[in-house]
Parts: C-alpha cells; structure tokens; sequence
C-alpha cells in the first residue's frame, strides 16, 4: 500500500513599499515646490512489503492497520533559515560549513543568524550559543538588536558577557558605517537628506533626544549636536541654547531633529507648540529655523516644516 502526504506551501506575503520623502518648499533652500518560510512538499511511503512464502522468525512484518508514519516541520532541518518559528540548525561543524559557504558562495548569502554565528563563534565552545542567537533573531530585527540592553542579551538570552559585548561591538561599528565622515560636510538638499545625517544615531533609541544641524549659507552641516535627552517639551527647551551654536558659528540656519522611542513619528501637540515657538524666537534672532524632523523607526520620519508651511 503507498501513503502520499504532501504538506500545502505557504504563500509569500509581498511587502508594500514605504511612500517617498517629499522635498522642502522653501525657495531658498531647495528651490520652488516642494518572510515566512515554506514547508517544502514532503512524500513519505511506507515500503511496499514484499510476500515471501517463507518468514524468518526475527523479522516483524508491520500491519496494515498500524498507524501511518507522519512527517511534521519539526522533523526537518532548515540550515539556511532565517527565524520565525523554524527550527534551529545543527550545530554540529557549523563554523567550518559556514566558512566554505562564504568561500564559494560570497557572504551575501547567509542568513542574518549565520553571520552573528560566524561572528560570534571562535571555536567548539562557543556552540551553544547558536540556538540563542535563533532565539535573539526572533524577538528583534538586525537594526533592533542596537537598542537591546547589554544586561538582556546576557541574562535573557544567555550570551555571556563576553559575547555580548562582541555582538554590541559589531553592532556600533556596522552603525557608524553609516554616519557621514566628519571630514566632509554634508550637504542638505531636502529633508531625507537631513533625516539621513540622524537616522543612524537616532532611529532606535528607547529614550527621547534633540540633536542640532547647524547650517553655513551653503546649507552645509557645520555641526551635529546633541541638545536634549529626556522628554522634549516647551518647558525643557530654551530657545537660547538652542540658536547659540548658529549664533557662535556665524550660521544663518539650523533644523532641529528629535525621536519618538515609539517609533512613530507623528507629530504631537506639544512638537507644534515647540516648533511655533522656535519660529518666532529664530525672527528676532535673524537666524532661520529651516526644518523640525520627527524621526521614527523604520527610515520613517515627518517633516515639521511641510505640515506647518511657515
């Protein structure tokens, strides 16, 4: 008798993709206008039992009415899988396999647990820490992993100390590939481009700061500050401290950035209230408030100056 199980596939979800910054209005910045996994099909039979006249006595033949053998996801090993409810990988030679992978095959195609796992591992003692970098992969995004307390991955996630603090020590560095070299000032054209100088200090923060982009009068970031951690409403903020870096430097214009942990970044009464009154104060200043950018997660931000049109 032949028993054929085949499990159905999972559809694959297409993902939307996230709208386009629009640019600034203002004349005379920038110019007029403004994974799931499918199970693959398992087949299973049973073989076919061959009569034969003669039956050796230590042989057992299974019987028709013997419940049939079934095949279910946590028989099967996904080496290549990246997290979500598929099993763990072997862990046995993983480093060696995983070595020659991105020997023929380039480093691109590992997984995001591969990488921290070839990352991570200097030898067989440090095997089992490849179920919890699985575990770790479940819970938080590559990008996430940046805000997890140091005290989490340890104690949570069974790291260890030293291994945490490797994995953080990759993290920051991967980070600060992404930040614009000091040596070259940055050009703001619009406000992604603003956005773009924050976003990597910013974006996954747990808690809330102001950081200052000083601007010279070729809209170049003469200085990126760090104003405010903590709440930020109109009875923190003091319009001096936040004008005197443009005012020290000569700068005729600043755009002040602030996050919402949350990772929303839609503007809050208390963020209009802030920015009204930073327009008025930059008037008699002479020094131009150009932006206010709520950064999010997610490459999501607002821009103040677009909502408000001032």
């Amino acid at each position: 008798m032949l028993l054929l199980l085949i499990l159905p596939m999972a559809e694959r979800k297409g993902g939307e993709k996230s709208p386009k910054p629009r640019m600034y209005y203002q004349k005379s910045l920038w110019g007029e206008g403004h994974q799931a996994f499918p199970d693959p099909p398992l087949s299973t039979s049973h073989p076919q039992s061959t009569p034969s006249r003669i039956r050796s006595p230590n042989v057992t033949t299974p019987s028709l009415w013997e419940p049939a053998l079934t095949l279910t996801a946590t028989n099967i090993v996904y080496p290549n899988a990246e997290p979500g409810g598929m099993p763990v990988p072997s862990t046995t030679h993983e480093t060696p396999r995983l070595q020659e992978q991105v020997q023929r095959r380039g480093v691109s195609t590992l997984s995001s647990a591969e990488l921290l796992t070839l990352v991570l591992r200097t030898g067989e003692a440090s095997e089992n820490i490849v179920p919890n970098l699985y575990t770790l992969l479940a819970s938080y995004s590559v990008r996430q992993l940046l805000s997890v307390d140091f005290g989490e991955l340890c104690q949570q996630y069974g790291l260890g100390e030293a291994k945490a603090a490797q994995l953080q020590a990759v993290l920051e560095v991967a980070r600060r590939f992404t930040i614009p070299p000091d040596e070259e000032k940055y050009t703001i054209k619009s406000p992604a481009d603003a956005a773009n100088v924050v976003r990597a200090e910013m974006e996954y923060l747990s808690r809330e700061e102001m950081r200052l982009l000083v601007l010279n009068t070729k809209n170049q970031v003469e200085a990126n500050l760090l104003l405010y951690q903590g709440t930020v409403n109109s009875s923190v903020l003091r319009a001096a401290e936040i004008f005197r870096p443009a005012v020290t430097r000569n700068c005729p214009g600043i755009i002040i950035c602030h996050n919402h942990p949350s990772g929303d970044p839609t503007p809050s009464p208390e963020d209009i209230a802030v920015t009204e009154q930073l327009i008025e104060a930059g008037k008699v200043l002479d020094i131009d408030l150009i932006d206010h950018l709520v950064i999010g997660s997610n490459k999501r931000f607002v821009s103040l100056k677009e909502r408000l049109r001032w």
